[in-house]
């Protein structure tokens, strides 16, 4: 393997705005490219330092762009939103703050949205074989099993 010399603060700052500026990312993102990158542990808090200072990073709202962003194009529940907040090494208050921020009306839309579409993959609908399979289905996609189980009735009656 090729040992690769570490990158320089400077450079690493300058790259790491410039990805900011792209996209939202967390401390934790943040200080994973950092170490990948071979800068020194304390070297890269200063670097986060500054990128917090100067709003380029900020938990907050990220853990907000996350929740929206996995709710409206990928079609979570707030379960499976929750781990991965949590994988990403994140504050439970923000992550709080984040999943009361959902809109009960777009949570349910994309309920409604994964149970359709499952439930248009599966040849028979009514039997107790296929609404487990939905429900298996949408609790595998993060949605409290109440909540599917309830919206199952509804959209999919005996």
């Amino acid at each position: 393997m090729i040992q690769r010399r570490p990158i320089r603060p400077a450079v690493a700052l300058v790259k790491l705005q410039e990805l900011c500026a792209r996209s939202e990312q967390c401390s934790h993102e943040i200080l994973e490219r950092l170490r990948k990158w071979g800068v020194p542990d304390g070297t890269a808090a200063k670097i986060l330092a500054l990128l917090k200072r100067d709003r380029y990073v900020d938990d907050g709202r990220y853990v907000e762009a996350f929740v929206r962003d996995k709710v409206v194009f990928n079609r979570w529940g707030r379960t499976k939103i929750r781990l991965a907040l949590v994988q990403k090494r994140l504050p439970a208050d923000l992550i709080t703050d984040g999943l009361a921020g959902i809109d009960d009306d777009e949570y349910r839309q994309a309920l409604t949205d994964v149970l359709e579409s499952k439930a248009r993959a599966l040849s028979e609908v009514g039997t107790y074989e296929s609404r487990m399979k939905l429900l298996k289905y949408a609790v595998s996609r993060g949605f409290e099993m109440g909540l599917a189980g309830d919206m199952i009735k509804k959209l999919f009656p005996r």
